[in-house]
This record gives structure tokens, C-alpha cells and sequence, in this order.
């Protein structure tokens, strides 16, 4: 009884330690306006950070026969360029692992964009070698024609420590 006592005090010093050691990076009050990445670390897990500014113009339509789409071609980035109101718009994120054992990948979006934004995945588990494309979708009837801007994360997380994918779950 003793014994499993003190594994337990054990297991969640350890959990603790997990989570109060883990330092996310901290949200800037302005936005990237090019690709970039970083690359942090803690105790127990590396970190990969590539941000991608993310904007759209929603118009309103006065002469529906006439419809104006700004496209954006830049493959580095997740702008959905001039759309009028009430239409959807598409980019894609492509997420691999090719050398680690295992990552775990998040999107995440910030500024006054993220309300119109949807990810088809999110909170993805990439074992060696496992590749995915992430539909970022984008609804201009959730907010009124202007002009909107963001960023989006891609996070992803890895542990120094094998031992660590087996107490998080992520085999």
C-alpha cells in the first residue's frame, strides 16, 4: 500500500513537472508579414513554431454580374486575398515528420480573422515518416465586409524522452 502511495506521489510530481515546465511562445501585439520559424526548447520537449500571416478583404457585392476575387499564389502563405461576403475560401498546410519518432502538431490562429477560420484536423500525432494536408477554411458570411488580419501557428511539439509519448498517450 506504501508503495503504490509513493508511485503515485512519483507519477504526479512528474505531471507537474510537465506541465508547469512547459513554455509556449509568447503572442506578439503585431503580426508576421512573411513565413517564419523558430525553434525553442524546455526541459522536456522541443519546439518548432512556423507562422503564417493570414489576411482577407471582404467586399460587398453592389453588381453580382460583376464579382471581384483577389487570389493569393504565394505558396508561403495563408492569405485569402479580396472575397466578396457570403463566399468560402481555401488554403492548405502540409505537415510532415520525417525524422522524428513522433510529433505532435497544432494549428493555431490569432487576431480578428480566427472567427471566420476552421482547420478540417487539429492536435495531430506524426509518427516517422506520416505526412497530412490541413484544409484551413474560411467562411466570409461570419463577419461584415472590411479588412481582417492574423496569423496562424503551426506548433509542434516533441519529446526529448521516449518514456514521455507513453505517459502522454501519443503512441
Amino acid at each position: 500500500m506504501k508503495k503504490i502511495f509513493i508511485i503515485t506521489i512519483v507519477l504526479l510530481t512528474i505531471l507537474s513537472i510537465l506541465v508547469l515546465s512547459t513554455k509556449k511562445p509568447k503572442k506578439t501585439a503585431s503580426f508576421i508579414t512573411n513565413r517564419t520559424s523558430e525553434r525553442f526548447e524546455d526541459i522536456f520537449f522541443i519546439y518548432d513554431v512556423v507562422k503564417y500571416p493570414s489576411n482577407v478583404t471582404i467586399i460587398s457585392l453592389e453588381n453580382p454580374s460583376n464579382i471581384p476575387i483577389g487570389i493569393v499564389g504565394d505558396p508561403w502563405n495563408l492569405n485569402f486575398g479580396i472575397l466578396p461576403f457570403g463566399v468560402k475560401g481555401k488554403r492548405f498546410v502540409n505537415v510532415a515528420n520525417y525524422d522524428e519518432p513522433i510529433y505532435k502538431t497544432k494549428l493555431v490562429c490569432y487576431g480578428n480573422i480566427c472567427p471566420m477560420i476552421k482547420f478540417d484536423k487539429n492536435d495531430l500525432i506524426l509518427h516517422k515518416g506520416e505526412e497530412a494536408q490541413i484544409t484551413v477554411s474560411l467562411d466570409t458570411s461570419l463577419s461584415p465586409p472590411g479588412d481582417y488580419v492574423g496569423e496562424i501557428e503551426v506548433l509542434s511539439e516533441r519529446p526529448k524522452f521516449s518514456f514521455l509519448i507513453t505517459i502522454l498517450g501519443w503512441s
